[in-house]
């Protein structure tokens, strides 16, 4: 949700974002404010071959890794990017390009050096 819905105006923004897979699930201490795939967001299918990957991230604690995770139907990769560099309370936004071949789903998820972690809702490749 680009803001939060007024009481009066009910759970009707907040439903469609959530069936929609427009979202993130998180410990609190991990953010992924933004994450595109070819420039869809969750909830959203992409038609490609070869695609950027974005996540705009935050937290608290030093991360440990991030990971690009996709599948087939049948098996499962992780393209796995070390950030043992960062420290506490920062800010980034990753880009990684990542090989959808024969690729039914991408999602993307990230994790502190406490394994508290954030991950995303799936884009659908088609």
């Amino acid at each position: 949700l680009d803001t939060l819905p007024r009481f009066d105006d009910g759970w009707v923004s907040i439903l469609k974002t959530l069936r929609g897979g427009k979202y993130f699930t998180t410990t609190g201490e991990v953010l992924i404010p933004r994450f595109t795939v070819a420039g869809k967001e969750s909830g959203d299918t992409v038609q490609a071959t070869m695609a950027v990957v974005e996540a705009k991230i935050a937290w608290t604690f030093p991360l440990a890794f991030a990971e690009i995770i996709s599948g087939d139907g049948s098996k499962v990769t992780r393209q796995r990017i070390e950030l043992s560099d960062t420290e506490s309370f920062g800010t980034r936004t990753l880009r990684a390009t990542v090989d959808l071949r024969n690729q039914k789903w991408v999602r993307f998820e990230v994790w502190d050096i406490a394994a508290n972690g954030a991950f995303t809702q799936p884009v659908w490749v088609k």
